[in-house]
């Protein structure tokens, strides 16, 4: 009886040794980052909010959507990555990743389209910021000046209400969205104009512009890429 009360004991002990740790304590999620953030993906229905969770689910640091549409409203989880993050899809896969920019979080979906979100529940970005000389935060690039815009002009305005935007860079106007379709025009870099809005389609972002005193429109690009730069077509203001 002796002999069996023993090992019943080396058992229990050894159970509670290798026994898991709670998710919240084996999570390993920068508190800095966790909370509420709002997002700014240019979604037919404006901005939405996605929190990040210090606790895991499958694996994963957990992570949800709210009000978002598109491949935002799939997000349920994350993972820190350099002084940023990613955020993935109920399939395990990215869908997004973001990277500190003058105080927000700034990146890219995975259809190409970019995203900005913005702390709304007192996270500390100062803290999230690279080094000097180190990190890549996404730079996209106005061709008149050769500079980076702010991470208020690389969100697409999807409408509902049109925008007046500034051409930055000699652009075809296309007659439908589609990058195979007839060439109608070209706008130039100074040049203000409406958008009404922008949609994601197999060839990127292409945005709706009025033509001929709103009697036609046409289709120009927001983002595009020549030789390995990222550009934006127009900045959100005029």
């Amino acid at each position: 009886m002796a002999f069996k009360r023993l090992i019943l004991a080396l058992t229990a002990a050894l159970s509670m040794a290798t026994a898991p740790l709670p998710a919240r304590a084996q999570s390993g999620a920068p508190h800095r980052l966790v909370g509420m953030w709002n997002v700014e993906a240019g979604g037919p229905v404006g901005k939405c909010q996605i929190e990040l969770q210090n606790h895991t689910f499958a694996g994963r640091l957990a992570a949800r959507s709210i009000l978002c549409m598109g491949p935002l409203a799939f997000v349920n989880g994350w993972a820190p990555e350099r002084n940023g993050f990613i955020l993935f899809g109920i399939d395990g896969r990215p869908i997004a990743s973001l990277a500190p920019a003058r105080g927000i979080m700034n990146g890219r979906l995975a259809d190409g389209s970019l995203v900005v979100m913005r702390p709304a529940g007192g996270q500390r970005m100062d803290a999230a910021q690279p080094q000097t000389g180190g990190g890549a935060n996404p730079c996209y690039i106005r061709e008149d000046t050769g500079k980076c815009v702010g991470p208020e002009d690389t969100v697409a305005p999807r409408g509902p209400h049109p925008v007046r935007v500034l051409i930055t860079g000699l652009m075809n106007i296309r007659r439908e969205r589609s990058l195979e379709s007839q060439v109608v025009g070209q706008v130039k870099a100074g040049q203000c104009i409406i958008v009404n809005a922008c949609f994601d389609t197999k060839w990127g972002v292409r945005c709706e512009i009025p033509m001929d005193g709103g009697a036609t429109r046409g289709f120009i690009l927001k983002y595009y890429e020549k030789k390995g730069r990222d550009y934006v077509g127009f900045v959100n203001r005029c």
